[in-house]
């Protein structure tokens, strides 16, 4: 998949362009989890070991994410910080889908981190 055509989705771009540090991010084709892109070309669930790239590098990863569909269902671009926290206009976004639903604490997996 050559760079002009990969798919750059919800928050993923900063005023239409390829600018600014990014993550790849999925959801676990069997359990549905939130998963990152990490260095060794693996997904992990933690987004502190995610692989934070930029420019034609964030392209790359991108590409790499969408071939190992075995694994993972849509990958995007997530614009984050240096601290790799979501960043943009789709921090709240991307902050509900690592956490899980926006629902009484008792239950998903908010519940689970007591």
């Amino acid at each position: 998949m050559s760079a002009d055509v990969v798919k750059i989705a919800t928050g993923g771009v900063k005023k239409g362009k390829n600018q600014g540090l990014k993550v790849v991010t999925a959801n676990d084709l069997f359990t549905g989890a939130v998963i990152y892109w990490s260095k060794g070309d693996l997904w992990t669930e933690d987004l502190s070991d995610a692989l934070a790239v930029e420019g034609s590098d964030a392209l790359t990863a991108l590409e790499k994410a969408f071939a190992d569909e075995k694994a993972a269902v849509g990958p995007y671009l997530m614009d984050v910080e240096p601290d790799l926290s979501p960043s943009g206009r789709g921090r709240l976004r991307e902050t509900i889908r690592d956490r899980g639903p926006t629902i009484h604490p008792e239950f998903g997996r908010q519940a689970e981190e007591r």
